[in-house]
Formats: C-alpha cells, sequence, structure tokens
C-alpha cells in the first residue's frame, strides 16, 4: 500500500503515517519495494486491523455485505441475486483479509522464535555496545609509553609487535564487555530469551 492507501487503513491522515514512519515506529522492514505492508506496519504499532468492512462492498449488496435477513419480515421474499462484479470484489476483499491475517501469523511467529527484534531492543543494545567500544578506544592514548618503549628497543618492527599486542587486547576485552553488556541485557529482562 501507498503511505495514502495505509493512512485510509488506519483511518488517519497520510501526514500521521509519514510521522510514524520518521519516528521509526514504522520500521524500514515494513516496507516492499517503496510500498508499505500493512501486516508488518500494523504488527510493528502493535494493532491489527480487519480488512473487509461493510463499506467495502456496494449498497444494495444486502447479502454480501451482512444485511437483513431475505427471508424474514418484511425483506421476505426480496433476496437480490449478487452481481458477478460484486463478488468478485468480496473474493478479493477476503483474499487480502487471509493474506493479511497469514503475514501477520508469520511476524508474530517470526517474533516468538527471535527472528524479529523490537527496534527499541536493538537500538538500546547498539548504544550500549558503541559505549563499550569508545571507551576502550578513549584508552589507546595509555599505549604510547608501551609503544615508544618498544619502538625505542626494537625500532619499527618492535612497535608493531606492540600494536598488534594493543589491538589483540583491545578485541578481547571489547568481546569480554560485550558478553556483560548481553548479560546484563538478559537480566534486565528477566532472563527471558528471545
Amino acid at each position: 500500500m501507498t503511505q495514502t492507501e495505509y493512512a485510509a487503513h488506519r483511518g488517519v491522515s497520510r501526514q500521521a503515517i509519514s510521522k510514524l514512519v520518521k519516528a521509526g515506529k514504522i520500521p524500514a522492514s515494513a516496507f516492499v519495494d517503496g510500498k508499505i505492508d500493512p501486516a508488518a506496519a500494523d504488527f510493528a504499532l502493535g494493532e491489527t486491523r480487519e480488512r473487509i468492512m461493510a463499506a467495502d462492498v456496494e449498497e444494495g449488496d444486502d447479502e454480501l455485505a451482512g444485511g437483513a435477513d431475505p427471508t424474514f419480515g418484511s425483506a421476505a421474499g426480496t433476496r437480490s441475486v449478487a452481481s458477478d462484479s460484486s463478488v468478485a470484489r468480496l473474493t478479493q476483499a477476503k483474499t487480502a483479509t487471509e493474506i493479511y491475517r497469514a503475514r501477520t501469523a508469520e511476524l508474530e511467529y517470526d517474533q516468538r522464535v527471535g527472528k524479529l527484534l523490537v527496534t527499541e531492543d536493538v537500538t538500546r543494545s547498539m548504544e550500549k555496545c558503541a559505549a563499550v567500544i569508545v571507551r576502550e578506544l578513549e584508552a589507546l592514548p595509555n599505549f604510547a609509553d608501551d609503544v615508544a618503549a618498544a619502538l625505542a628497543k626494537d625500532g619499527l618492527p618492535g612497535a608493531r609487535v606492540a600494536l598488534k599486542n594493543i589491538a589483540r587486547n583491545i578485541r578481547l576485552a571489547l568481546e569480554l564487555n560485550m558478553r556483560v553488556v548481553a548479560a546484563d541485557d538478559e537480566a534486565g529482562k528477566g532472563g527471558v530469551t528471545s
């Protein structure tokens, strides 16, 4: 759906949809070929909608729109025969609804098995990882004496060895700190893994 069509689906303005996209509430993963996947977008917003509504079926199609029972009361004997075009529209609407339900069920399953993550959780984890990386990089000047000593003792080859050792130690420290961050995140969630 285009943003305008999705806005009509949600019953809001196109500007409201644009704001949700800009705020990241409708993630990039909800877009396919520049159009919004309504099931993915609704799922990200935490709400699903039925797609078939009485307005989707033309007036006069009482049989299809769920109108009065034509076998009861004053409507008895007035049952109208649905036209081919209204049946086709209803079939299309029902097909779209079933596709929507299947896509929503797929998204729910992906979230349960950990294939689909909440954007805020990923953002928070990235921020924590970035803080760990920056902290380690800011410690680089502390190794100046080690590099200078290796340079004075063994020249450039000694400085290279010292820098490789520093890089290896930073990599190990990052790995250890990332595991600590991940463990803290899991403990903050009550130990629930996704």
